[in-house]
């Protein structure tokens, strides 16, 4: 029987992995969020309001905030507007707690387009556009440590125990999933994260079925694909389920 060339494994992979890649298409989709506020650790009764250019604080309109662990985050769509986007150029940030009591102007260009993504410092009272380099990184590190804890446990199940099988498993799957999570990261995702996150796991275990057959060799190829299916069925139900209560 011929050895699987790894050079060939490689770009099926490759080739895969970027068809996976999402394409923003808004056709027919939901309206996304014209500024998102993320917030760390902010406390339970803390209000943003978006106080645009001509009104008083009075009518100023209420971000609608979700909460997901340690991260708030805020919301502005533009059809809560009282007139239009015309109105967006000059808007102030009210932020309110039992604590706390200050407004930030929004930054310059803040509205150039939708899913616009500000971070509010509660200690420094400051406003920033973006977010942190470091928030990417550690999201994705944890959303894929924790997935490769949840198949682990169905690769062990499945009875592998040598050291280069395992050594294949957690190669592969560190970069199928770290691709895959780095694709579902940002809280302005939109509402339909679950049809991609579900085509993205399709495809990543082609990938992973196609490489670890190729590569694992503890025991027959089927029992292997059998594996990395249940491994990724499991991952995608219990993940799926995390990235509901997790930051994104």
């Amino acid at each position: 029987m011929k050895r699987c060339n790894p050079v060939l494994v490689l770009f099926i992979a490759a080739v895969l992995l970027s068809i996976s890649l999402p394409t923003a298409v808004y056709a027919n989709a939901a309206e996304p969020p014209s500024l998102t506020v993320i917030v760390s650790n902010p406390p339970d009764d803390l209000s943003l309001s978006l106080q645009l250019s001509g009104m008083s604080q009075s009518e100023a309109v209420v971000l609608r905030k979700e909460r997901k662990a340690w991260e708030t985050y805020y919301r502005f769509f533009n059809h809560v507007s009282p007139s239009g986007n015309d109105s967006l150029d000059g808007a102030t940030l009210v932020v309110r707690s039992g604590d706390q009591s200050f407004e930030c102007a929004l930054p310059a260009g803040t509205f150039d387009r939708y899913n616009n993504l500000l971070s509010l410092d509660l200690k420094t009272e400051s406003l920033t556009r973006g977010q942190s380099p470091l928030r990417v990184p550690i999201l994705v590190a944890m959303r894929v440590a924790l997935t490769l804890l949840i198949e682990s446990v169905v690769f062990f199940l499945f009875g592998y125990r040598k050291r280069r099988s395992w050594l294949a498993f957690l190669a592969v799957n560190i970069v199928t999933q770290s691709g895959l999570n780095a694709m579902l990261t940002g809280p302005g995702i939109g509402s339909y994260w679950m049809i991609g996150y579900i085509i993205g796991e399709i495809v990543v275990i082609a990938v992973e079925v196609v490489a670890l057959t190729c590569i694992v060799k503890e025991f027959r190829k089927r029992r292997t694909a059998l594996c990395i299916v249940a491994a990724n069925v499991a991952s995608l139900i219990l993940g799926g389920l995390l990235i509901t209560y997790l930051p994104v």
